[in-house]
């Protein structure tokens, strides 16, 4: 695998050849420009889980049902409040 070496390079893969099919490619990309054209495969798949939208809905699922049901209701340490959590 090479990197792209210049400016131009980049805009014309991003305009002219990335598939826009998911968010891996623009996510990717953005994380590695914000990282100054290096980044962490960790930093790369965190900002990945942060904009998937079915994994925040499926973590806010688990939120509600294990520990905000267990710290909330059976040992009241946090309180529900239209969807966020008081300590």
């Amino acid at each position: 695998m090479t990197a792209m070496s210049t400016f131009p390079e980049l805009l014309d893969f991003i305009q002219n050849r990335m598939r826009m099919s998911h968010i891996y490619q623009p996510v990717m990309l953005t994380t590695l420009i914000k990282g100054g054209g290096t980044a962490s495969v960790e930093e790369i798949a965190s900002q990945f889980a942060q904009r998937d939208q079915a994994l925040i809905e499926y973590y806010s699922r688990i939120t509600k049902d294990m520990p905000g049901r267990v710290l909330g209701q059976n040992h009241g340490i946090v309180t529900a409040i239209r969807g966020a959590c008081s300590a």
